[in-house]
Formats: structure tokens, sequence, C-alpha cells
């Protein structure tokens, strides 16, 4: 059989002047700067009409998925190019108007949220140059400021002495860490490295026969009940299975429970079943709490157990040296994880894992005949993902931007804010909060006052069967009220849900993520007040008999997941 691929022949072949045409009028070359900065302002001022909002628009724009769904059905990629213009027009119709504005003041709800404007900036520089991070003949420069940036936030975690930062920030042949596309994949690495070093050769020989030869009758990873979902997607991947992760309980201000933990590890050595890691969380996802890293830290050496701290969201308090304290302990972590885009206030994505251990990373390192040879200095090496970005830039420009005290004001900007919102909870009668912040996450539900006294007398009589039934109610009510909310588009908070929070139920808690430069104190009364008011409302359809429970089920026209 012939597998000869017949070549173009001459017709097939584009003219030049279908060349010259493209080339003039989307690659930029000599002489056409002025058509790039052209189209370049018409998209900085798309930009800037979007983040103002003279209109003031809702956070959502008044469109259900299904009628959204059908704006993008076209199955047809188009065979003829269209104008600039048409596009540039059609990008905001079509999704500016119908994107989230996260950048709203009174967008409390999740993580994401407003950037400063010098990173729109340095995004246009990271795109111009296109550097592609795997290999040095494709990212010069850009590999050098990368280690750099990994360095300094080594340093940042690990405070080793100058001399061997000095000694190790430009050495290729160790890497301190990766720069990842966020926490995920962060996770994901640090698990692959504990992995590697607990089953030796586990990479080459696969997980079945390694196990095999170990003698142990299993392998788990132990974290607290509120250890985010990418951490049982990266074992499920390493292929330990995602009940392999076992979650032990946590106490009142959601830390993990140190007595249970310890019992849960007494049980499993005199079982024969291996622990991979244990992780340790600065800054848990839904209520924004830290584990108590120091003491598991402690025990993670006493076990010999790789000690993996997830600290996507709290990392950044490290900068402020008011602050760092709060995560003492997380220098004894074998490998942490940071989001730079979350407390560090870069656009997404970005997000590093850093290594304690200058050769941990070396369990990874991989090689092939026309990229990441062997000796090279290209920071693919060790690296999970392949192609990646120029992401570090964003980094490395803001830290240079902003500076230590430039974060340390953000941080406790939104620690006031946190603190403000907590005191304007507790004050109100028909509100009830639900956790103790300590990195700005609050969760709180609404109460109605008719409802409050029935709780607090069904707690002192201990009567759990009266709990249930209230706790439903309440658990209806706060999902239909942070619909409402949602759908009158004026303010965003999220919900989750939360056990251990005094109740023997599982309660649905309303979010707030205060991180925002922009939000102001007397947001915070008027979301609060806007929450009242609808909260006063489906309490009375639910007192005056009206069912909403196939509401709260079925009626969500966004999925509020808490994503990492």
């Amino acid at each position: 059989m012939n597998h000869t691929i017949p070549p173009l022949t001459e017709s097939q072949f584009p003219t030049q002047e279908e060349i010259d045409h493209l080339r003039h009028k989307f690659f930029v070359g000599p002489g056409d700067d002025e058509i790039f900065r052209k189209w370049g302002h018409l998209a900085m001022e798309l930009a800037l009409e979007w983040l103002k909002n003279p209109e003031q628009k809702k956070i959502h724009a008044d469109i259900s998925l299904p009628e959204l769904a059908n704006v993008f059905r076209d199955i047809h990629i188009p065979s003829l190019g269209s104008e600039i213009e048409q596009v540039f027009e059609e990008c905001r119709k079509t999704i500016l108007e119908n994107s989230v504005r996260v950048n709203n003041p009174r967008y409390i709800g999740h993580m994401t949220t407003a950037i400063p404007w010098f990173s729109v900036v340095v995004d246009i520089l990271i795109t111009s140059i296109n550097q592609n991070q795997v290999k040095i003949e494709t990212a010069l420069a850009s590999s050098y400021v990368e280690r750099q940036t990994l360095g300094w936030l080594h340093h940042m975690i690990y405070s080793f002495p100058d001399k061997f930062y000095e000694e190790t920030i430009q050495l290729h042949t160790i890497a301190l860490g990766n720069i990842t596309n966020g926490g995920t994949m962060g996770n994901l690495t640090g698990l692959a490295v504990a992995r590697e070093i607990k089953f030796p050769g586990i990479r080459e020989k696969g997980v079945y026969e390694i196990i095999q030869q170990s003698g142990y009758k299993g392998v788990v990873v132990l974290a607290s009940q509120r250890v985010h979902y990418s951490l049982k997607k990266s074992i499920g991947i390493l292929g330990f299975g995602e009940a392999s992760v076992i979650t032990i309980p946590v106490d009142s201000h959601n830390h993990i429970r140190l007595d249970l933990l310890e019992q849960k590890i007494k049980e499993l050595r005199e079982q024969n079943i291996a622990i991979l890691a244990l992780i340790g969380i600065a800054g848990t996802t839904e209520t924004g709490n830290i584990d108590p890293l120091k003491e598991m830290g402690a025990i993670a050496q006493r076990e010999n157990i790789w000690f993996h701290v997830d600290a996507a969201w709290g990392g950044a308090l490290l900068l402020s040296n008011d602050l760092k304290n709060r995560l003492s302990g997380i220098e004894m972590a074998d490998s942490v994880v940071i989001d730079g885009h979350k407390l560090f206030y870069l656009p997404l994505a970005h997000g590093a894992v850093l290594f304690k251990n200058k050769q941990s990373l070396n369990t990874l390192r991989h090689n092939a005949n026309y990229i990441i040879r062997k000796g090279s200095v290209d920071l693919g090496r060790t690296s999970l993902e392949g192609s990646r970005r120029f992401n570090a830039l964003k980094l490395w420009f803001s830290l240079k931007i902003l500076g230590q005290d430039g974060y340390n004001v953000l941080l406790k900007k939104s620690l006031r804010l946190t603190d403000l919102m907590k005191h304007l909870i507790d004050e109100s009668p028909d509100f009830e909060r639900t956790s103790e912040p300590e990195i700005c996450i609050l969760t709180y539900r609404y109460v109605p006052i008719q409802w409050r006294e029935q709780i607090k007398d069904s707690l002192k009589r201990k009567d759990q069967k009266s709990l249930l039934v209230l706790n439903n109610k309440l658990n209806d009510l706060n999902v239909e009220l942070q619909k409402r909310q949602r759908e009158a588009g004026q303010s965003f908070v999220s919900r989750t849900r939360l056990e251990s929070a005094g109740y023997a139920h599982e309660i649905v808690v309303l979010r707030c993520v205060l991180t925002n430069l922009l939000t102001r104190s007397q947001f915070l009364k008027e979301i609060l007040e806007e929450q009242r008011s609808i909260g006063q409302q489906v309490f009375k359809e639910i007192t005056s008999g009206i069912n909403i429970a196939e509401s709260v089920e079925t009626g969500d026209t966004f999925d509020f997941s808490i994503t990492q």
C-alpha cells in the first residue's frame, strides 16, 4: 500500500497577492505600526468601556443560559473572514455584554476580582512576544525571569539564607518550583513528586507493579474535610483513586481535628496502608480558614510523611510582615502551592508550586530529542505541562510595581472589609454568622427573627428532629434568596453547604469573598439590606404555604460551584 502523501499542485497554493493581503492586514512588519495601533486602540477602548461600565449595567445580563447557548449555535467555521470591526462589534454584543462583571464593587461572591490596570498592559506584552516556556530556544530572557520569580516565591516561603538563592536561583541543574496554570496543576505536581519519592520508579514501571512490590495494602492521602476538590482529582489522575483521599473532620473554626488525624494515622499504620501525603490548607476555599500548619508539619516529620500545603488562597499573606505569622509552619512543608490569580491580584491564569528540597523536582525530570534535551537549561524538563505561556511576567511585573508595601495595603484592605462585614452580620438580628474569618472569606445565613428563637430552643433541648425541620426550611430559604439576588444583578454573593457548623445537619450558607479594592463599607450595608428584603419575601412565601423547594432544586440559572 502506498502511503506517500501527494504534493499540492501549483494551482492549490495561495497566490502572492493573497499572501500579501493577509500579511499586511494581520501580521506586524515594517510599516505596519499604524494598523497595530489602530486595532490595539479599539481593543483598549472596548476594555475600558467594559471595566468602567458607564451605563451601570447589571453584574449579569438578563439572558437565560438556553438563550445564550442559542447565540453560539452556529456549527460551521466561517469560510470567509470578516472585517475586524465587525468581529470586534460581535465580541462586544455577544461576549462582553454577556460576561460577568467580576470587577463590580458589589460582586463579592467568588475569588476572581478586580485587577490593577497595568496587568492588562502586561498581558499585551506577553502575547506580543509569545514566548514558549518549555524551551530556551523559544524563551530566552523569559526563562531567567521565571527562575527569578520562583526564587522570590521560594524565599518568601522558606527564607533560606541569601547565599542559597545566590547559588541556585539561576542554576539549571535544579528547579525550586514550577509556574503553573493554577492551583490544580500545582497540587498535581506536588503529589506527583511525593508519589515518586515514596515509590521510586513508579513513573517508569507503573502503579500496579510498584505498589505490588511495596507490600502495602493500600495508599492514601490525608486532608481536612475542607480540602479543595482538585486534590481528589490529582490523586485520581495519579492512579490511586479519589476514594484514597481520607478527609478528617474539622472543628468549629474549620481547622482539621489534630486528635482525629493522629488517630487515623495510627489506624493506617496498623493496617499497613501507606500514607502518600498529609495536606495542610492555608486558606480553605469555602471559609478562608487556616489549618494548624506547625502542628501538622511536626506530625508529618515525626511520621515521615510528605507534607504538602495548599496555599492557593492564603499564600500572599507571606508578603506582609504583619500577616505572615498566620501561616506559621508553612516553612515545614515539602511542597507548597500558591495562586497568583487570587490574593496576588493577577489576571487568570497564574499559579506556582514550590519545593523545599532543591532536588525534589528532579524526580519528574524528562527529556526529548528535539527539545528539553539532557543537560539543557530548558524549563520544560521538570514541568508536567508542555507548552506554557510567559505567565511568570505577570507576577514579576506586579511585584516590581507594587512591592511588598503595596501588597500589604491590598491585603489589609481586604481584611478590613472582612472585619466590617463580620460586625455588620453580628449586629443584625436576622443574620447568623457561620464561620470565623481568617483570610477574607466569610459565611453566614439569613435567619428570620421569627425562627431564631425556635432554633435556640431546639438547640437547648437538643431536639434534633425540630432542628432538622427548621434547617431544611432555612436551607430552602437561603438558596432561593441567593438565586433571586443573583437574578436581580445589583450584587452577588455565592453559597455553599457546610457541616460541623454547630448543627447535626448540613446547612446552606451565603459566602462572600472580600478582596475587591473598589468595594466600600456602604456597599456591604446595601448588600445585606438587599438580602434582608429578599429573605423577608421568601419567608412570607414559605409561611404562606408556597412550595419553593422545586425552584430551589432546579431553578438556578448559573452553576455556583466553588472553583480554584
